[in-house]
């Protein structure tokens, strides 16, 4: 199952990847959900961040 989602630090947090520590992007980054990211989400260190609907796909949507 591949559950992707994008995901930022919670205001005031530093939050690593598990594979190689490098700092989770500020503004949000798309990650594979595994347990850790779910236990982050769940501690409230990472909020996860809905991808922006762009004007063309708003568009269709109201038609």
């Amino acid at each position: 199952m591949n559950d992707r989602r994008t995901l930022r630090p919670a205001d005031g947090r530093l939050v690593r990847h598990p594979a190689d520590y490098r700092p989770l992007a500020a503004e949000g980054e798309p990650v594979e959900m595994s347990s850790y990211w779910r236990r982050k989400l769940k501690a409230g260190d990472v909020i996860e961040v809905k991808p922006a609907t762009t004007p063309a796909a708003a568009q269709e949507e109201g038609n």
